[in-house]
């Protein structure tokens, strides 16, 4: 974080000197002390006379703050749901609503404590638990999820955007609720959650613990695991409708801006634009931890210190990383990994150059200067290929992404024509927050990115986005009539998505990525076939996303279908030449060499490898934090 702040800092001008403050925010502050603790973390990069601290409990309140001077709105109440949020009198933030109107203090207006200081999914002896006793909202949907078995590898970070896409292909099996009982004036009961995962088979009751008893991360899908994620997602959605309803009441304003992680539920927030009578909505994109570094900035900068007191302009994009292409020779850089490159004349070249690759049926790396804030790729560390070729989206899941099949795509469009492609609930989705139905006389043109249940994760691009990704778009339109194209996050499975150029040529060796446009560097891929891999020692963290040295075992067991290749990668024979040696198909063994390099258990002799972070401290972390 201090080599990223610094380069921040670096590209804007600045010294640590030159901020007038600085401030950070953690879900393990108790009290205002710990909020002060909190100056030690920045003590690389910031003057400890220029740190501030957000009062106390400040997780949330730097989640609504988020929100609010982001939105552009003048009042709104800001709502907040999230897992986790500071602890406060030996219990936590579980939901909390402020009211913010422009040259005022933000007034809390709603708040539910979670009655005990404890974490849900934790790992003990080779297994995930959880306290018996399950509150929250945003909680529940966690275990959930890790009962599910949606977790990054090696860590107990649960991917709640699997489950909310796979609730999609099943059906809800009990009429009744399972693990959020509505009750009245907002309220909600959580009696019967624990005792429904057991009585599923996903947990186990032992003493006051559960231990859950998730589906391996390689095993198949039953039909349990699809009805469960449908019981869970429509009882959350309904959960949360009922309690926004009522904070809407208490707040007295139809203006809403939200934050936390809940909020990433993008078929969530297509609701309750459409299902509550709220005039003005807004999510700001970064709703989980990530976006507390702007929150608590944000409430500094407004209320802490009052530097203002008029109302902030509306976010309009988050390319907000520090520039990766401006300054750079890319072309040195793809020469020193062995990669064929060529230049285009400006934006509007290598957006024409790649969405004529596209149009012919390429998938293509498209890397943009500076990266987006927040999880969902927005058209500057993206990965996009055609939308309506059959098998597109089959294709991108299998050999690029290495996800599973069930895994949606997203759809960026024109802004001003995507009313005409889907049922828009807002004029704009510029952060990819709402999930819409496709119309049905567009449904086969851009089948790539339906989903199951007729529905798209939907970006507008609007005449004012920065950067290239617009002009792509519109190339795209005139060589096809479609205006939009098929966007996924710039990354594999595992890791996470590229900052760097040398991180998006890893990807290009480790996938089957077409080529790879890098500002206005087009660089072709390289021929897998002849490349030469190399095992490497299976117990060892490899080159792309994998879980920190002693906690392999999720994703490295070298299985008995991967040991013929293993055995004659020695870094000397080409694919071609095993693939002879073992009579069998030369690409087959190219996606089965790519997906081992992605585990680490491969690597290609004589081509660099990308270094990825690592990182030192577990998820809510306590004890680390007090230490």
């Amino acid at each position: 974080m201090a080599e990223l702040t610094n380069d921040i800092l670096g590209a804007a001008g600045l010294s640590p000197y030159e901020i007038d403050g600085w401030i950070a925010t953690s879900t393990e502050s108790r009290d205002n002390v710990d909020e002060q603790k909190l100056i030690n973390v920045l003590g690389l990069v910031a003057p400890a006379d220029r740190c501030l601290a957000l009062p106390h409990p400040g997780h949330h309140l730097a989640h609504a703050s988020a929100a609010f001077y982001a939105s552009g709105f003048d009042e709104a109440v800001s709502f907040v749901i999230d897992s986790y949020g500071s602890r406060v009198n030996g219990g936590r933030e579980r939901e909390t609503a402020f009211f913010f109107r422009t040259g005022a203090k933000p007034e809390e207006v709603y708040r539910v404590l979670r009655d005990a200081d404890r974490i849900a999914g934790y790992r003990r002896d080779g297994h995930i638990w959880s306290p018996a006793k399950l509150s929250g909202i945003g909680e529940i949907y966690r275990v959930v999820t890790l009962a599910l078995g949606f977790r990054e590898a090696g860590t107990t970070y649960d991917d709640a955007g699997k489950t909310m896409g796979l609730a999609s292909y099943g059906k809800r099996f009990s009429a009744e609720n399972l693990f959020y009982r509505l009750e009245p004036d907002g309220g909600l009961s959580f009696e019967r959650a624990a005792d429904a995962l057991v009585e599923l088979g996903v947990a186990v009751r032992e003493g006051d613990e559960l231990r859950l008893v998730p589906r391996p991360s390689r095993a198949p899908f039953e039909r349990l695991h699809y009805d469960l994620a449908a019981q869970l997602q429509e009882e959350f959605e309904e959960a949360v409708l009922h309690v926004t309803r009522h904070v809407l009441a208490v707040s007295g304003t139809r203006s809403l801006v939200t934050c936390g992680g809940t909020f990433l539920n993008s078929i969530l927030n297509t609701r309750i634009r459409r299902e509550t009578d709220v005039e003005r909505m807004f999510v700001f994109p970064a709703a989980t931890d990530d976006g507390n570094a702007a929150g608590a900035a944000l409430y500094a900068y407004h209320d802490y210190m009052s530097w203002s007191a008029d109302a902030a302009p509306p976010l309009r994009h988050v390319y907000l990383g520090p520039p990766r292409v401006t300054g750079v020779d890319v072309k040195r850089i793809a020469e020193g990994w062995g990669l064929e490159s060529r230049s285009h004349d400006g934006a509007e070249g290598v957006a024409a150059a790649a969405a004529s690759a596209i149009a012919r049926g390429e998938i293509v790396g498209w890397f943009q200067d500076r990266a987006e804030f927040g999880p969902r790729a927005l058209g500057a560390r993206s990965i996009l290929c055609h939308p309506g070729l059959p098998g597109m989206k089959d294709r991108l899941n299998a050999r690029v992404k290495f996800r599973e099949s069930f895994r949606p795509f997203a759809g960026s469009v024109l802004t001003e024509r995507a009313h005409e492609w889907f049922d828009m609930p807002a004029p704009e989705s510029p952060f990819m927050l709402m999930v819409c139905p496709v119309l049905d006389e567009a449904r086969d043109r851009v089948s790539e990115i339906v989903h199951v249940d007729g529905t798209c994760r939907v970006q507008t691009v609007a005449t004012d986005t920065p950067g290239a990704f617009r002009a792509l778009i519109e190339a795209f339109e005139a060589e096809t009539g479609l205006p939009m194209v098929l966007n996924t996050s710039f990354n594999l499975r595992g890791m996470p998505i590229v900052e760097r150029p040398d991180e998006a040529m890893d990807c290009l060796y480790g996938s089957r990525l077409d080529r790879l446009f890098v500002g206005d560097v087009e660089i072709m891929a390289p021929d897998l076939t002849a490349l030469r891999p190399e095992r490497t020692r299976s117990a060892t963290r490899g080159s792309v996303g994998l879980p920190a040295a002693g906690d392999v075992k999720d994703t490295a067991e070298v299985l008995p279908e991967w040991r013929p290749l293993l055995d004659l990668a020695d870094g000397g024979r080409t694919v071609r030449d095993i693939a002879g040696a073992l009579h069998v198909d030369v690409e087959t063994l190219v996606d089965l060499a790519l997906d081992l390099r992605r585990l680490g258990l491969l690597r290609w002799a004589g081509v660099p490898q990308a270094e990825h972070p690592v990182y030192p401290l577990p998820q809510y972390s306590p004890d680390t934090f007090q230490e």
